[in-house]
C-alpha cells in the first residue's frame, strides 16, 4: 500500500502545536508512521516545522482576507458610557491589532484578581486533533472563569467590552482569568479552533480576543507575536484587541501569539475571546 506524504492544515497546525507542548519530535514521527505515512517525509516535515519553515498542505488556505473590524472604524481616544477615555497606542492593520491603555481601572484590576484567588485551577488546552480538553506541559498558569454578568464588577466590564468592540455580549465567551507565576507560561498558538471543531450552535469560530492585563510584571511575562515581530510587556490596565476571522469563514495564522516565561514577580491577565455568532440568547 502507498505511503502517505502529504499532510492536511489541521493535521500540520495538530503537529505544530504538539511540538510547542514539549512533546518529543521522535513520538510524534513514530505516531505518523504508524498511520502510514512515509518514514522519510515524516522526519522531513517534523524538521521543518522545528526550523519554522514551511510544510505544503493538501488544503493550503488561500490567502486571508482582511475585513476591518466594528472596532477600527473609532478614534484614538475610545469613550465609553461607563469609563475614562480608552486610548489607542498601537494600531496595527494587517493583522488587526490595536494595543489599548486604561481600559480597566487599577481598582478593577485589583477587584478581578481578589475574586479570582480563591478559584485558581491548572489551565488546559482544547486539543486540535480530537477536540478534548486536557492539560499540557506548553501551558503552565492556572486559571478560573466568571459566568456571564455574574456580579456587578463582571457586569459592568462585560458591558464595556461590548461597547468598545460593538460586538453583543451574547458573542462572548464568559471572562476568564489567568495566573502565571515565576517560569510559568503559555508557548505558541492560535485561539481560534480547528475548522474541523467550530460548532455553530454555539457561536461558531472564535475571531477576536482582548487580552486585558491585570498588573505591571517586574520582567518577563510579555505577549509575543512571532510571525510579527511584535513584543509587547504587560502594563496594568491595558489591553491587546487582535481580529483573526472574517466573514468568509477564514482564520488569520499571523495571529499566532505566545505568554513569554515570568522572570520576576507574577502575572495576572483576563481574557474574552469573541464569537462570529451568539453563544447564548
Amino acid at each position: 500500500m502507498k505511503k502517505i506524504s502529504t499532510i492536511s492544515n489541521e493535521l500540520k497546525e495538530w503537529i505544530q502545536n504538539t511540538l510547542n507542548s514539549g512533546v518529543n519530535p521522535e513520538l510524534i514521527v513514530d505516531a505518523m508512521i504508524k498511520k502510514g505515512f512515509d518514514p522519510r517525509y515524516s522526519y522531513t516535515t517534523i524538521f521543518r516545522l522545528i526550523r519554522n519553515q514551511t510544510v505544503q498542505t493538501m488544503d493550503q488556505q488561500d490567502p486571508y482576507i482582511y475585513e476591518l473590524p466594528p472596532i477600527a472604524k473609532k478614534d484614538s481616544l475610545i469613550q465609553t458610557s461607563d469609563h475614562n477615555a480608552i486610548k489607542v497606542t498601537l494600531r496595527m492593520e494587517k493583522p488587526f491589532i490595536l494595543y489599548l491603555d486604561n481600559l480597566l481601572s487599577a481598582q478593577e484590576c485589583d477587584n478581578l484578581i481578589s475574586l479570582a484567588k480563591d478559584r485558581l485551577r491548572r489551565s488546559q488546552v482544547i486539543d486540535s486533533e480530537t477536540g478534548e480538553v486536557k492539560i499540557v506541559s506548553g501551558r503552565t498558569s492556572e486559571g478560573t472563569e466568571f459566568m456571564v454578568m455574574e456580579n456587578e464588577l463582571i457586569t459592568r466590564i462585560e458591558n464595556r467590552i461590548a461597547e468598545l468592540t460593538d460586538y453583543p455580549i451574547n458573542h462572548g465567551e464568559s471572562l476568564q482569568l489567568l495566573h502565571y507565576n515565576r517560569g510559568e507560561e503559555y508557548k505558541t498558538h492560535y485561539d481560534f479552533f480547528p475548522e474541523s471543531k467550530v460548532d455553530a450552535s454555539k457561536g461558531g469560530q472564535r475571531i477576536a480576543t482582548l487580552l486585558m492585563y491585570l498588573n505591571d510584571v517586574e520582567a518577563g511575562g510579555k505577549t509575543i507575536f512571532p510571525k510579527l515581530g511584535l513584543s509587547i510587556s504587560p502594563k496594568k490596565g491595558s489591553a491587546i484587541y487582535f481580529h483573526y476571522g472574517n466573514s468568509k469563514g477564514q482564520t488569520d495564522r499571523l495571529s499566532s501569539h505566545s505568554s513569554t516565561p515570568v522572570i520576576m514577580g507574577e502575572k495576572w491577565v483576563a481574557t474574552k475571546w469573541i464569537r462570529q455568532g451568539k453563544i447564548f440568547e
